[in-house]
């Protein structure tokens, strides 16, 4: 342990600036809408306009501006439609539509929107992790550059696809210019970084006291809070709870408190935080569905260090950990990632 821990002190903060710079349980899909696809010269726009369960859709792209757009059979999309019923089950019914301001729905509609390719289901990838799909929507300052669009993360499982972890209830609805696949909810864009996010969260505030522990000495803009706050980054976290931090510290016989990360070696806080750290974005219906060893940030920084087994329906276990830890609660959406609640911490050694 004091080996992997006291060479990573030196070699960390050079791997995460490497890393950005290169860069509930899982929703049953429900039964199929009787939406009827399209004949090739019908538009995207063309469907919103004509088939009734677009009713809300069709205004919030109307709202947009972007009607035009996804009706010109010289454009291209891959639009993630929700209909009226996931609308209304998303608790944005036509009304609130109506009411919210332009801007608001414009970015509402921009991040089910794919531009400039036609994404059927039969190319959508079955990799872990999640593969990223650039969107319509750009995020507005502060949290990142005007020039970046934020992606969504389209997955399959068998015939089964979702985007975020939201499932698609009706794929390849085929169109002139493009393809839409009918979701069972919206597909919200997220507002903050994993680092915000996490804060604000009453269970994670060992968490926090961990990254601000492991922090202690790094140079900022190499730090774990710098990289968590990074919007260009896209990490997956395993984030241990509170109480999942408080029986550590009850087996390593320290006071339980957060101040306890003060009594461990800096270098060690690291490689524990380092652990807990997928390198790209894995949304719980995209988790392999058997026992399959991930690498984390700690493995890049250091190659002799141990995997991660990550398995969707046992949880997720650390070399040193004796059983799985279970996910209690799943795809915490961030601007730069997602992170899933766990209940053990992962240890490497």
């Amino acid at each position: 342990m004091k080996k992997i821990y006291n060479s990573l002190r030196f070699i960390l903060p050079l791997i995460l600036l490497v890393v950005v710079a290169s860069t509930s349980c899982n929703k049953d899909v429900p039964a199929a809408m009787p939406i009827v696809k399209t004949t090739a010269g019908s538009t995207i726009g063309d469907i919103l306009n004509t088939n009734p369960n677009f009713s809300i859709l069709k205004a919030a792209v109307t709202k947009a501006g972007m009607m035009a757009a996804v009706s010109d059979k010289n454009n291209e999309f891959t639009v993630f439609a929700p209909s009226d019923a996931a609308f209304i089950a998303s608790g944005i019914p036509l009304a609130a539509i109506n009411a919210l301001p332009a801007a608001s729905v414009t970015s509402i509609v921009q991040y089910h929107v794919i531009p400039g390719r036609k994404l059927m289901s039969s190319a959508v990838p079955t990799t872990f992790p999640n593969v990223q799909m650039p969107t319509s929507f750009i995020i507005p300052a502060p949290n990142t550059s005007p020039l970046v669009r934020f992606s969504s993360f389209p997955s399959k499982r068998g015939d089964r696809v979702w985007v975020n972890n939201i499932p698609v209830v009706t794929p390849d609805v085929d169109a002139a210019n493009g393809a839409i696949h009918v979701t069972a909810a919206v597909v919200a864009p997220p507002t903050r970084v994993l680092l915000d996010t996490i804060s604000r969260e009453a269970d994670m505030s060992y968490l926090v006291a961990a990254i601000l522990r492991a922090d202690v000495g790094v140079p900022t803009g190499s730090r774990f809070q710098d990289y968590l706050a990074n919007p260009l980054a896209n990490f997956t976290v395993m984030a241990p709870t509170n109480t999942a931090f408080m029986a550590l510290f009850t087996a390593l016989r320290l006071p339980v408190s957060p101040a306890s990360f003060g009594l461990l070696p800096t270098a060690t806080v690291q490689g524990i935080v380092a652990y807990h750290v997928l390198m790209a974005r894995a949304f719980s219906p995209n988790l392999p569905t058997g026992a399959t060893p991930v690498p984390t940030l700690l493995s890049a920084s250091l190659p002799t260090a141990p995997l991660l087994t990550v398995d969707a329906t046992q949880g997720v276990k650390g070399f040193k950990n004796l059983t799985y830890s279970k996910i209690t609660a799943v795809d915490r959406h961030a601007i730069n990632g997602v992170y899933h609640k766990i209940d053990q911490v992962l240890m490497p050694q």
